[in-house]
């Protein structure tokens, strides 16, 4: 019983319509709508399904991102159904929405879709280029884990058309990496039935028994899932799963019939089981019961066998999809097994429903090969009006190069023409640029003398300056140090004066008030130092009348804001006399008799 690729090409149909809504730009209600048509199509509802994306595009807001996800889908789900005409409609409304959309994943799923078209078609050299170019998309932003798987399963069954055995393993590994980064229950058990087959195609080939073992452990790791989180795995790859697992038993273990029978019965009846409790593919049955039917014929029981395939083709009397595939393998097998049993009539009614059925196949392969000869055409005439605008823009491109050719051509003769013209006045103008930089030369040499003067008379006239200021240092610390001198001097004779009198005690006092003094004089002497080079000379500048030494004098004490009495006291003069000496010097500077002394002096 040939079960194993009737059930593997089950789940290459139903997993391809799947998609992914990770995109920021997908609106929360296009998720929705996507997820409940995802539901229905595993429960093997794809006509529901094409209603629920139908309703939400009438729904769904002209956003070319959501658009373009509902359209892939919906052209995936009719693919699956042999609508390819439809799919094809919904194809180009996908391919139209996401060439205008920003996202390189809404591009992306257009090029899944296309793939998949492709693939139907029976194109598999374009649905790789198609695949290809998704997986290109998918790299210039964040990288979309669904997309990449699906793109990846697309092109695993193209590969695995071609038994290419090293690019299958490859892009089957890739949708296991990606199921198990997005934690996608179903998606990781369909990567592992993809290995199963896998497996199984090298063993066809080479008949080496390691390929169907590991063939087999990929179908246990694929029960694992289900084991694991039940809720989390679809009923429809539950089922496959355990077919598959039973079909081993039958057609490639080595033990015992007797305990491959029990292992196989085992895993049939938690299909059926499950099968009971949903609403999934009726086909099932035509699976379940044609493995036990095969045990039924290795036994030689053909009673058994024969009822084992009448209870699965009465299973699916009432599906309004049959699997006609294997309904007409079932009626084969029954026409044989009556034959063995001697009854040629019963065999003669088996073949002639089979030979109906066949013809029924034979027709919808008609319908299904005219519409895919009309999406061909149609794919064509896009391709070849592609190839004509192509054409048109290379000719345009080829004719803009060749009038730049042209314009540069001319405009080189143009540059040539300017350049001969102008050569023979290259002499004269590099002789008249000679000249012109001699003159220049000259000049700059002589604002370089010029400047060399200024700078000179600078110098001296900073070293006047210098020499000055040292002038009027030194004039600071003379009056400072005569100052000393006049005060010791005037203290000496009066110390003399208080000896010859011989008061002790006066003398003391003398004495105490000198080292107060002394403190004042030496606060003083440092003011003194500290004028501003400028005073003396301005004060020469402002006064009416020559000034002394003495003059200035006072005119640096009332500077440094010192007091009438502390000037008495540096002087030994009476305070009395200290102020006439202020009303002489305001004579001296000419100052009204309401301008304040002490204040001029001071803004000097």
């Amino acid at each position: 019983m040939a079960v194993f690729r009737i059930i593997l090409t089950t789940i290459l149909s139903m997993t391809v319509g799947m998609e992914v809504l990770r995109c920021q730009s997908i609106d929360p209600q296009t998720i929705k709508i996507v997820a409940e048509a995802e539901a229905l199509q595993l429960n093997g509802q794809p006509e529901q399904a094409l209603q629920v994306i139908t309703k939400g595009l009438q729904q769904i807001a002209n956003k070319p991102d959501n658009l373009a996800y509902l359209y892939a889908h919906q052209s995936g789900l009719y693919v699956s159904v042999d609508s390819l005409v439809l799919g094809k409609k919904a194809l180009d409304k996908c391919i139209e929405h996401a060439r205008t959309s920003q996202s390189p994943e809404a591009k992306a799923v257009s090029q899944r879709a296309k793939a998949f078209m492709y693939l139907r078609l029976g194109q598999p050299d374009e649905a790789v280029e198609a695949a290809m170019e998704g997986l290109g998309l998918l790299k210039q932003r964040a990288h979309n884990e669904k997309i990449g798987y699906h793109l990846n399963y697309l092109l695993y069954r193209v590969y695995s058309g071609w038994g290419d055995f090293e690019k299958m393993e490859k892009y089957i590994l890739t949708c296991e990496r990606y199921a198990a980064q997005l934690d996608n229950k179903n998606l990781l058990v369909n990567a592992f039935n993809g290995h199963a087959s896998m497996y199984l195609t090298k063993w066809r080939s080479t008949k080496q028994q390691a390929y169907a073992d590991s063939s087999f452990q990929y179908l246990l790791k694929s029960l694992a899932v289900h084991q694991q989180d039940s809720k989390d795995v679809a009923v429809n790859n539950f089922v496959i799963t355990c077919v598959n697992i039973a079909n081993h038993f039958l057609e490639y273990a080595d033990n015992s019939l007797d305990q491959r029978k029990k292992q196989a019965f085992a895993y049939l009846d938690s299909a059926v089981y499950a099968l009971r409790l949903s609403d999934s593919h009726s086909s099932h049955w035509i699976n379940i019961m044609g493995i036990k039917a095969g045990f039924a014929l290795q036994e030689n029981n053909f009673s058994v066998a024969e009822a084992y395939l009448l209870e699965g083709l009465a299973k699916i009397a009432d599906d309004q999809q049959p699997n006609r595939s294997a309904e007409m393998n079932a009626y084969q097998h029954l026409a044989a097994i009556a034959s063995k049993k001697k009854d040629f009539q019963s065999a003669l009614n088996y073949q002639r429903k089979a030979t109906s059925i066949q013809q029924k196949i034979f027709d919808q392969r008609q319908i299904f090969n005219a519409q895919k000869l009309e999406v061909q055409y149609e794919t064509e005439k896009k391709n070849r009006e592609m190839a004509v605008l192509k054409e048109r823009s290379e000719t345009r491109r080829r004719q803009n190069y060749l009038y730049g050719t042209l314009a540069a051509v001319s405009l080189l003769g143009l540059v040539f023409m300017f350049l001969s013209y102008h050569f023979k006045l290259r002499y004269s103008v590099e002789r008249e640029e000679k000249l012109a930089k001699e003159k220049e030369e000259t000049e700059r040499n002589a604002r370089m003398q010029v400047q060399l003067e200024k700078e000179e008379q600078a110098r001296l006239k900073a070293e006047q300056e210098l020499l000055e200021l040292r002038q009027q240092q030194l004039q600071k610390e003379v009056m400072a140090n005569n100052l000393m001198i006049d005060h010791k001097n005037e203290m000496l004779k009066r110390i003399q004066s208080e000896i010859v009198a011989g008061d002790r005690k006066q003398l003391q006092k003398l004495l105490k008030k000198e080292a107060l003094v002394n403190i004042d004089f030496e606060e003083t002497r440092s003011h003194i130092q500290q004028l501003h080079p400028g005073f003396f000379s301005q004060l020469t500048e402002k006064a009416v009348q020559r000034l002394t030494p003495l003059d200035l004098k006072y005119c640096s004490y009332i500077h440094l804001k010192m007091s009438s009495q502390q000037i008495a006291q540096l002087l030994h003069v009476e305070a009395q006399s200290v102020r006439m000496f202020k009303y002489r010097l305001k004579r001296k500077f000419g100052l009204p008799k309401a301008t304040s002394l002490e204040v001029f002096l001071q803004e000097i």
